[in-house]
């Protein structure tokens, strides 16, 4: 199969691996140049290559890992075991790859890992692992964004947006108090962000009770990953219903708007940097979501984003014609979007034999 139509994962831990090669030949052959010792009879480029390229293949494989379902419980970690975690995964990682380097390539004079290697590699994981998680923190490629200048100065997109806001909060915080309720929009957030994540989308922001997500339009519309993801984090509040009731009382439930077109991404403050989407397009997919009230429905989209894209499986569309929005001056025409009768009775069935 031609390289360029390789699922992207493979693409990018076989790009980490490339780069990972490169870096490895280079960092092999100044350090058997700077000993005096040439690896391999002439320089330690082969080990280099060999252990640079394991190294990176197997980090970036264990970030597609822990940020899919598997890593929740790492995610969701405190800031500090995090990072211990992942530093000593990383050390692991790093080491084997400089053992398996030095089994293909032994230098003359080695016997086994040197206690140098060691402590960089442990201090190489921990760096890693900060700067990974401080972009975490920061939000989705936010650090790279910074660091690379890319919003330094705005410029226009054309983005997926996907507003969701949680049905019936302000019941809830009357009925479970400010620190129950914390908890309950925290778990609400993380539960929703996972399936959002996994089809490649960014979490803009969380603004009270709302979850701001969006794509790159590309992304957003190819294989209708903005839909699936809206419909995937409704699956799973519905999964998760009884350990909600459990603990708070209640099943949880969103309304969510989608929409797309263009926006100016760029750098805002000075004390506190944020990068922000400006634009029509924002505000109208606020007002998409808001119109849910007003239709009953659960899920609205523009007809400006569904007329882009195929729906996925088990998702069907009912046109709702030009509506007028709250602050708009011409109608948008929109969708009521919902699950095929058919995937409701398989997500029923499913629920009853506890899968």
């Amino acid at each position: 199969m031609p390289y360029p139509h390789l699922p992207s994962p493979i693409r990018v831990i076989l790009w980490f691996a490339a780069l990972g090669a490169a870096i490895g030949a280079v960092y092999g052959h100044i350090v058997s140049m700077s000993e005096g010792n040439p690896l391999f009879g002439f320089d330690g480029v082969p080990r280099g290559l060999l252990t640079g390229a394991v190294i990176s293949a197997l980090i970036s494989f264990e970030t597609y890992v822990v940020t899919g379902p598997i890593g929740a419980p790492l995610r969701r970690a405190p800031f500090a075991a995090h990072v211990a975690a992942k530093s000593f995964i990383y050390l692991l990682v790093i080491l084997f790859g400089l053992a398996l380097g030095a089994w293909a390539f032994p230098g003359a004079h080695e016997h086994g890992i040197r206690r140098e290697d060691v402590l960089f590699s442990l201090a190489a994981s921990f760096v890693f692992t900060f700067i990974y998680d401080m972009n975490s923190l920061l939000g989705q490629n936010v650090l790279l964004n910074f660091i690379t200048g890319r919003y330094h100065r705005p410029r226009v997109e054309t983005r997926v947006f996907l507003f969701i806001d949680m049905e019936g909060s302000t019941g809830f915080a009357e009925r479970l108090g400010p620190l129950a309720f914390h908890r309950l929009l925290n778990r609400f957030v993380v539960d929703l962000t996972d399936p959002i994540v996994a089809a490649r989308g960014e979490i803009h922001s969380y603004v009270g009770d709302e979850l701001i997500a969006t794509w790159k339009l590309e992304e957003g519309v190819s294989h209708s990953r903005c839909v699936a993801a809206c419909f995937a984090a409704m699956e799973r509040l519905a999964r998760l219903a009884p350990d909600y009731v459990s603990e708070f009382g209640a099943a949880a439930n969103f309304r969510a708007g989608l929409h797309c077109g263009p926006v100016v991404t760029g750098e805002m403050g000075s004390v506190k940097k944020e990068i922000v989407f400006l634009g029509d397009t924002v505000n109208t997919t606020a007002r998409i979501q808001e119109m849910c009230r007003q239709t009953g429905d659960r899920v609205l989209a523009s007809a400006d984003l569904i007329d882009q894209l195929e729906l996925p499986p088990g998702v069907a569309k009912r046109s709702l014609g030009g509506l007028r929005l709250r602050g708009k001056e011409n109608d948008v025409a929109l969708y009521s979007l919902t699950r095929t009768t058919a995937d409701v009775v398989r997500l029923a069935t499913r629920a009853k034999r506890g899968r």
